[in-house]
C-alpha cells in the first residue's frame, strides 16, 4: 500500500461533472480526454509500485511548491539508498523520438517529456538540498500504454516501455530499511501537498444552462428511478440506492458551486426530484443543518 495514495484530480472531477450536464466546447473536451488518460496512466504506474515491499515509501501525486516554483511528482518512491522519480505518461500509437520533440505520423510533435522530467528532477533537487537530505535521484518516464511505440529512441536513456517496466520493477534492489531521514522526507513531502497550486482556469460554469438531473455513478448517465429506494441506469443497467445517488450528485454541486449554499429547494432542483422531502431526507442524515427556517443551509 502506498504512504500517499492516489486521489482522481479535483480538476478532472470538475470536468467530469460538467460533460454530464453540458455540451463541452471542443477544446474543453479534448482538455478532459487529456486528463482522463493521464490519470489512466498514472494508475497503471500505481499497479507495480503497490507491489513493493514495506521497505519503500510510495508516495502518489505530489504537488508541490519550492521557492516559488511549482512542480508535480507522479510517483517518488523513497528508496533507504535512493529516490525513484516517476512521470507516467500513457501515449498510445508510434512516435518518433526527438531530443526536443516526439514526432507521430500525422507530423503532430509534442515536447519530449525528458525535459520536463528534467526540470522536475532539478526542482526536487533543489528541495532536497534545502532540507539538507542527501540522496540520489534515479528519474524515469514510464510510458504504461502497451500500445505504445517509440521508434528511433537513444539506449539506456531516462524511460522505461511498456515490455521494460515489469522487470524493472521486479528486479529493483532496495538495500536497508527507511531510516528516520526518509520517514522525515516523507512526512514533509505530504506536508507540501497542495492540489490547488496548479488550479487552472475552469471553464464558464452557469447553473441555469446546466441538466438537472440524477446521474450514475458509474458511466455518468441519467438514471431512472427505480421503485422508491434504488435507481436504474438504462446504458450500463446497474442499480445503485437512490440515497447514495443523490448525495453523489449533491457532492458534484459542491464541488462545482464551492460558494453556493446547499439547501432543499436548490438540490431537489438539481437533482431534478419533484419530490422535496426525499432530498430534504437526504440532507439531514448525510449533512449538517445549519441555520432556521428559509436559511437553513446544509454543510
Amino acid at each position: 500500500m502506498a504512504y500517499k495514495e492516489r486521489t482522481k484530480p479535483r480538476l478532472l472531477c470538475i470536468y467530469e461533472a460538467l460533460a454530464k450536464r453540458m455540451k463541452l466546447s471542443p477544446d474543453d473536451h479534448y482538455y478532459l480526454l487529456h486528463m482522463d488518460g493521464g490519470f489512466g496512466g498514472e494508475l497503471g504506474l500505481d499497479v507495480h509500485t503497490d507491489a513493493l515491499d514495506s521497505s519503500c515509501l510510495v508516495l502518489n501525486d505530489l504537488q508541490l511548491r519550492h521557492n516559488r516554483c511549482s512542480f508535480q511528482i507522479d510517483t517518488l518512491v523513497i528508496c533507504p539508498d535512493k529516490l525513484l522519480l516517476c512521470e507516467a505518461k500513457n501515449y498510445k500509437g508510434v512516435h518518433t523520438w526527438g531530443q526536443l520533440t516526439f514526432r507521430k505520423p500525422s507530423g503532430a510533435t509534442l515536447e519530449n517529456p525528458s525535459i520536463q522530467l528534467r526540470r522536475t528532477q532539478a526542482r526536487l533537487t533543489v528541495l532536497l538540498t534545502d532540507l539538507k537530505i542527501e540522496m540520489p535521484i534515479e528519474a524515469y518516464v514510464v510510458y504504461t500504454n502497451p500500445e505504445f511505440t517509440l521508434l528511433g529512441a537513444q539506449e539506456n536513456a531516462d524511460y522505461l516501455l511498456p515490455s521494460q517496466i515489469p522487470d524493472y520493477f521486479q528486479k529493483l534492489q532496495v538495500r536497508g530499511e527507511i531510516g528516520p531521514e526518509q520517514q522525515r522526507l516523507a512526512d514533509t513531502l505530504i506536508r507540501m501537498h497542495n492540489p490547488r497550486y496548479f488550479a487552472e482556469e475552469l471553464p464558464t460554469i452557469e447553473y441555469r444552462k446546466l441538466r438537472k438531473d440524477l446521474f450514475c455513478l458509474a458511466c455518468g448517465s441519467a438514471v431512472r428511478h427505480d421503485g422508491i429506494k434504488s435507481v436504474y441506469c438504462p446504458v450500463c443497467q446497474k442499480r445503485e440506492r437512490t440515497t447514495k445517488t443523490i448525495v453523489h450528485n449533491i457532492e458534484e454541486f459542491r464541488l462545482l458551486f464551492p460558494s453556493e449554499k446547499v439547501t432543499t429547494p436548490r438540490m431537489a432542483d438539481w437533482c431534478g426530484m419533484e419530490n422535496k422531502d426525499r432530498v430534504y431526507r437526504v440532507l439531514c442524515n448525510s449533512y449538517r443543518a445549519v441555520g432556521k427556517g428559509h436559511g437553513r443551509h446544509y454543510v
